[in-house]
């Protein structure tokens, strides 16, 4: 299980991975699966099920917050979740 987060373009997405990596948590940028976005210029960055809350700190932190955030479950099926 992990999370997906949406970046805006594929700069947004390097710039989004690069952060998270250099905080320790492993985080890969690629296209997203269908139907998550309906714009062609997104990406998504994946990160592992407890690196959340680490993550969205550190990205606040440098103004490199997601579009959007889902969750993949144990059953593939994807979830948007609200980050406050």
């Amino acid at each position: 299980m992990y999370y997906l987060l949406l970046s805006r373009s594929i700069t947004h997405a390097q710039r989004m991975s690069r952060t998270l990596e250099r905080a320790g948590i492993t985080a890969r940028f690629f296209r997203p699966p269908m139907g998550l976005t309906d714009r062609g210029c997104s990406y998504a960055v994946r990160i592992g099920e407890g690196n959340l809350p680490a993550a969205m700190n550190r990205l606040r932190g440098e103004g490199l917050a997601p579009v959007r955030v889902f969750h993949a479950g144990s059953d593939g099926a994807f979830s948007e979740i609200t980050i406050s």
